[in-house]
């Protein structure tokens, strides 16, 4: 949805620069604020009201591509969180993550889930990492007091920062005005669906000079199934790792305004927001509910000063948390020869035997040694590192399959497993364990229950930007601001993550001209100088051009650079070892967006169409490597190695450091520290990710139907890593002549994963009166891929094929809607009967092009390995069934 603008310009600096320095050809007689003021703002030719705010409408002048939603299409869609209205009405918007497991990032225009900054009311809604597992804000917005949505397309660090770099995303929400009012509402339907929610807006005093408002929500779900029964391990699957995931969202949340006069205010905002739900995954984690929370405070203030100078402050803190649990899969392995008795490691020499590789090896030589027992009676080895027992190994009176002895020609039939007599079948489950230690901090538990080994992770995310506007004249405005983002990490000490902050105060300047020799043309000049600790400077820049030629007719264009800080893991402050890299270099974007169309009056109502081309280049793209596979002083076949048992040799290391910036600085470093070769360490990859594509957006708005549709193709091109890797017969080691047959092998480069080659969206609404409202949210999407990792995708049958292809997990189209019913004499009462995916369609929300399913039995027991293909297994997030909810809401 492009924004169609045309008004008189009314925003300035002043104070802060000389009007000596503007030539008096520029100079304007001084007009009154009212002149000033909006005149027409048109939202896909359509008119829309004042609420959009001030700086979509000077991007949209000044050459940005913006998209503005507004409450009635979020009201129409009845989203239950922001990753589905993402979905449903941003274009060429990609979630990053299943929003039904309480997580998901928003991914614009075929970037990385770090170039797209989401903004809540001027707060960045961005992950900084804890030391358990990302944790994204996204998840923690209340889509019922959503207002507005505006998205700023192309490079948009300049007015807001880091990882902007392919465009902003910035959120309204509902806001106190001095007047009594609110909203009160339920939602129930399919899954055991369940929410309340409202708000209400009170004055303080007469005037409402002084007003507060409070809003809450709370919503349950079960969720609907997300993976498959063939998804699972028959180990995991044993163990009860097939449940359902049920979603639980609760907020509080307030709001109060100081009206203090005609041109200022003073906005503060607080609010706590719980999220738990359960993400497990079908070949390791048998239940792992998380816990978080999203303490957040956001403060705004404005003042003119005159006609001609305004200032803009905001601030805002936030402190999130996430408490992780995850019980995983123990599995009976094989048992290692150095745990045998001394007497039958003497009986295993004298065979020759130095180890066994396969459960039938173990076996055979235990079927000939009287009372040694041909299966596990405990596991010597664990599942995963820094496995605990969570239950007794002979529990006794419990039914449980894996537990009990089901071979009918067996003494023991019947019988639960774990004694010599009756071992555990070496590949069977013992039970459950907790996977609680991390690769760094004291070595202790940190992902258990309660407050003996359950501990919290997370970060402390501030800062403030205050941006003053100085207008000239009509021709000439300039914005000058600074802005400070701070973060540092604020998790319990047992993750021994280093107390370290990364600050970043930048200042930016924008020259906008509206230049008499063209009439229609706006241009818009900006730069900023960011000054960073712990992380080098930067210095970005943007150009947006904009020319109205008449008749409706315009065409717009942006330019200009941006960059991503680093994450709190990547500058090395996870670990005893401050794993820094001094050669780390910043994640940085080039972007490019250009469009034309048209809009206009036709058929007593309003139209738009607009063509539109973007280019992006991310270079320096960050990425992590073990330190033992890059740091050559690492290398086993040098003259004395650091450690035994070194894998890679100082060919290997040379070919690992192909695709990098080599950390040379930090590998002399670490081997003089004596870093494990396991750890890791962030690095910038060499290849540089090409983005490029095109947009068509078509919308009109007549009396009783309203359409937007739009189309978005995208190459996001990413290095092909198996590209030149030989074939290997499938279940052996042996390399063939020829390599990976197909693309996967001769293709340079590649659709980038999960990023769809095209998408078609639309939201098309009929109200043949003004109590009903019938609308239609279609997407169509193009095929967007999941691929097999290079062990995987380089196995072939005995004619040279791939065993198992790269999963195309697209090509689907999903068609929702609602109905809607208003009732009352000023249509206060809101019924809503919304369906999903109605024409059922079945499809993947993300997909694993081929995870290892290391626990399951046969993998367990070395029948098979990492040169099968049976070791690997493909599986997808599903998308919803078709669903139905229904909801009612109340308006005063």
């Amino acid at each position: 949805m492009t924004v169609r603008v045309k008004r008189s310009l009314s925003l300035g600096l002043g104070l802060l620069l000389s009007t000596t320095a503007i030539p008096a050809a520029f100079a304007e007689p001084e007009t009154d604020t009212n002149s000033r003021r909006l005149e027409t703002i048109r939202v896909e030719g359509q008119q829309v009201d004042t609420s959009v705010s001030d700086l979509a409408v000077d991007f949209a002048e000044f050459g940005t591509q913006v998209q503005i939603i507004n409450s009635e299409e979020i009201e129409t869609g009845g989203f239950t969180n922001f990753g589905e209205l993402a979905s449903g009405l941003i274009r060429g918007a990609n979630i990053g993550y299943s929003p039904d497991e309480g997580e998901f990032t928003i991914r614009i225009d075929g970037g990385t889930d770090r170039d797209t900054l989401l903004l809540v009311d001027g707060v960045p809604y961005f992950d900084r990492s804890s030391p358990l597992e990302d944790l994204w804000p996204a998840t923690a917005i209340d889509p019922r007091m959503i207002e507005s949505v505006e998205v700023y397309r192309g490079g948009n660090s300049l007015y807001f920062g880091s990882n902007g770099g392919l465009g902003v995303v910035s959120v309204k929400t509902k806001e106190p005005d001095g007047t009594l009012k609110g909203q009160f509402g339920v939602y129930a339907g399919s899954y055991k669906t369940r929410e309340i929610y409202g708000n209400i807006s009170v004055p303080l005093d007469a005037q409402g000079k002084h007003s507060f408002l409070v809003y809450g929500r709370s919503y349950e779900t079960d969720a609907h199934e997300l993976f498959s029964k063939e998804a699972y391990g028959d180990n995991v699957l044993a163990l009860g790792g097939r449940h359902e995931f049920p979603y639980s969202f609760n907020s509080l949340g307030a709001k109060y305004l100081w009206d203090i006069g005609p041109d200022t205010e003073l906005r503060l905002g607080a609010s706590y927001t719980t999220i738990d739900f359960r993400d497990s995954f079908p070949q390791s984690t048998v239940f792992q509910p998380n816990f978080t929370e999203f303490p957040i405070y956001n403060a705004a203030f404005k003042h003119r000063f005159s006609d001609k100078l305004k200032i803009d402050l905001e601030a805002h803190y936030q402190d999130p948390q996430l408490k992780n649990n995850e019980i995983d899969a123990r599995i009976c392995q094989i048992p290692r020869l150095q745990d045998l008795p001394e007497d039958i490691q003497s009986i295993a020499a004298d065979q020759g035997i130095t180890g066994f590789s396969t459960a039938s090896q173990f076996e055979a030589f235990a079927a000939g040694i009287p009372g040694l027992p041909t299966g596990c009676v405990t596991n010597p080895n664990g599942s995963a590192g820094g496995a605990y027992d969570d239950v007794p190994n002979t529990p006794e009176g419990i039914a449980r399959s894996f537990w009990v002895n089901g071979d009918t020609e067996s003494p023991f039939y019947g019988q639960p497993y774990g004694t010599s007599e009756n071992p555990f079948p070496i590949g069977n489950p013992i039970g459950y364990v907790i996977q609680s230690t991390a690769s760094f901090g004291d070595g202790g538990p940190t992902k258990g229950f309660g407050t003996t080994d359950q501990r919290e992770s997370g970060y402390v995310d501030y800062g403030f930007n205050a941006r003053a506007t100085y207008t000239f004249n009509d021709r000439i405005e300039v914005v000058a601001g600074v802005q400070n983002t701070s973060y540092t990490d604020n998790s319990d000490d047992d993750f021994g993550v280093r107390d370290v902050t990364l600050t970043s105060t930048g200042v930016y300047g924008d020259l906008r001209l509206t230049l008499p020799v063209l009439d229609g043309f706006s241009g818009s000049f900006a730069a900023r100088q960011d000054f960073n600790d712990n992380f080098d400077d930067q210095s970005i820049w943007k150009v947006g051009l904009r020319q109205d030629f008449g008749y409706g007719l315009y065409a717009r264009g942006s330019g200009g650079t941006s960059y991503s800080l680093p994450k709190i893991d990547e500058i090395g402050a996870f670990g005893e070892g401050a794993n820094i890299n001094p050669g780390l270099e910043p994640q940085t974007v080039n972007a490019f967006n250009v469009g034309a169309g048209i809009d206009g009056d036709i058929f007593g109502g309003t139209y738009n169409i607009e063509l539109g081309y973007f280019e992006t280049e991310i270079e320096n793209l960050f990425t992590s490597r073990a330190i033992g596979a890059v740091c050559l002083e690492y290398a086993n076949d040098i003259a004395s190695p650091l450690f035994p048992n070194l894998t890679n040799d100082t060919s290997a290391i040379e070919n690992n450091r192909r695709n990098i910036v080599a950390p040379n600085a930090f590998c002399g470093t670490a081997a003089n520290q004596g870093l494990e070769p396991g750890e890791t360490v962030a690095v910038n990859a060499l290849a540089t990710q090409d983005i490029e594509g095109f947009t068509i957006d078509v919308a009109f708005d007549f009396e009783k139907w309203q359409a937007d549709f739009s189309f978005t193709d995208m190459e996001s091109l990413e290095p092909n890593p198996v590209q030149g890797a030989m074939a290997r017969l499938d279940g052996t080691t042996t390399d063939l002549d020829f390599v990976v047959p197909g693309r996967a092998g001769s293709a340079a480069l590649r659709q980038s994963s999960e990023r769809p080659e095209w998408t078609l969206s639309g939201l098309v609404t009929y109200k043949p009166n003004d109590r009903w409202v019938l609308s239609l949210n279609p997407r169509w999407q193009g095929p967007e891929w999941a691929y097999a990792g290079t062990s995987l995708a380089r196995l072939v049958d005995e004619n040279g094929n791939r065993i198992v292809d790269d999963l195309n997990f697209g090509d689907y189209f999903v068609l929702n809607g609602s109905v809607q019913y208003f009732l009352g004499d000023d249509k206060q009462h809101r019924f809503l009967i919304r369906g999903v995916n109605l024409l059922d369609e079945d499809y993947f929300e993300r997909a694993s092009g081929g995870s290892t399913y290391t626990r399951d039995r046969a993998v367990v027991r070395g029948e098979i390995g990492p040169n099968d293909s049976a070791y690997y297994r493909q599986y997808g997030w599903n998308g919803k069934p078709r669903s139905v909810w229904i909801q009612y809401e109340y308006t005063f």
